[in-house]
């Protein structure tokens, strides 16, 4: 597929950048500038499909109970048709935005606002414009593309270079992490016609568990072997051939021993970890050295009020990328769940980078890009950089609000 992944023409681009700067009162450049970057936003989430087969499944629902608003699109990119019905528009868009976008647009809008500066009005209503763009196209265009999930990857498989191509490079990190993107931009090839199982919810194998149950298995059968062989008529073995045999007692001890080690793996797991609850929440397990058993304290305990200043050694970024080498997901979600729960709770992210304080603040963003990105309201995290330091260091500061006053 040689086309590069649009959601108008170029002609129709143009009209579509006059309407949305007359209705934001934005420069028409500025709105051309963005309409790339809308796109990707766009593709991104469409492409993030090819791990979430549930999510496609909600796509292909929602196209299938709603109609998409020709007119108001005709009338959207063009200048002799009228006025488009903008709540129409936005509607549809919006609903298409739940599906492909869901607790992903603060993150997005801050990112786009920040960085290609831009009105916030301009961003959310562009992307929510894009998306309706998208569904539209979707539904009378590339509508078999729905047939099945399959056909749905197959069909899209060949856009996933357009991402970078679409996406300014100032963005492009951040971006890919709010989507969390790498998994898919990877280069990777997908089999869509199998079973499908969520990256996040494959069940982690216990690789020495099964390597020693294997082992157990050949030592008890070659203890049975030689066990029935014993039994059965007396053969000469010479002192050579015998040296090469394991007694049955050793064998016996040597899988206890393996039976052992297996228990002692799973109990050093075990201690290494702790099961913690959000109020009306279901238990979930993290490090008994993470960040979040602390700030779950903090936040539970309704006397203390002081400031918590907590050093976060679970987070680490590349040299190369300037992106998490480790992303911790659980500690994102965890802090969201509990600042969700306890609503006058704020945190500021602080950042060091031996790089300097530039790069010390981008580092603080894409910490924060992954809290939004996990629910959590922007207007609730403010960043800040730590003076230079040989070493770099992430700081999470907790304060409640009630001992401001």
């Amino acid at each position: 597929m040689s086309q590069v992944f649009t959601l108008i023409t170029p002609e129709e681009k143009a009209f579509f950048a006059k309407r949305l700067a007359d209705l934001c009162t934005e420069k028409q450049e500025k709105v051309l500038e963005l309409i790339p970057a809308f796109e990707a936003v766009v593709l991104g989430s469409v492409l993030k499909l090819f791990r979430n087969r549930i999510r496609f499944n909600a796509l292909y629902n929602f196209m299938l109970a709603k109609s998409a608003p020709q007119e108001e699109v005709a009338k959207l990119l063009s200048s002799g048709k009228g006025m488009p019905d903008y709540e129409a528009l936005y509607r549809f868009g919006e609903g298409m935005m739940g599906v492909l976008l869901p607790d992903k647009k603060s993150a997005i809008a801050t990112l786009l606002g920040g960085q290609l500066g831009a009105k916030s009005s301009t961003i959310i209503k562009g992307l929510t414009l894009s998306y309706a763009l998208y569904g539209y196209r979707l539904k009378e265009f590339d509508y078999d593309a729905l047939r099945d999930y399959k056909s749905f990857g197959e069909f899209y498989q060949p856009y996933t270079s357009d991402f970078y191509a679409l996406t300014p490079a100032k963005i492009q990190v951040a971006l890919v992490d709010i989507l969390v993107l790498n998994d898919v931009l990877k280069g990777d090839s997908f089999v869509f016609d199998e079973p499908f199982v969520a990256a996040d919810d494959r069940p982690a194998r216990n690789y020495k568990l099964i390597a020693a149950v294997i082992a157990g298995i050949v030592l008890l059968a070659i203890g049975l072997f030689f066990a029935f062989r014993s039994g059965g008529t007396t053969e000469v073995v010479e002192k050579e051939d015998a040296d090469q045999i394991i007694p049955i007692d050793s064998l016996n001890k040597l899988n206890d021993s393996l039976t052992k080690a297996v228990v002692d793996s799973a109990k050093v797991t075990t201690d290494s970890l702790v099961t913690l609850t959000w109020p009306e929440g279901k238990p979930f397990q993290v490090p008994k050295e993470s960040l979040v058993v602390a700030f779950h304290a903090y936040v539970t305990d309704s006397t203390v009020v002081s400031p918590l200043e907590l050093t976060c050694t679970e987070l680490d970024f590349s040299d190369k990328t300037e992106l998490l080498s480790s992303p911790t997901t659980y500690l994102f979600k965890q802090i969201a769940s509990g600042m969700n729960k306890f609503k006058e709770v704020d945190v500021q992210v602080q950042v060091a980078s031996e790089k300097g304080a530039i790069v010390a603040k981008e580092h603080a963003y894409v910490v924060k890009n992954r809290l939004v990105g996990e629910g959590l309201n922007q207007k609730r995290i403010t960043v800040a950089t730590l003076p230079n330091s040989s070493n770099n260091q992430i700081i999470f500061s907790f304060k409640k609000r009630s001992s401001l006053k």
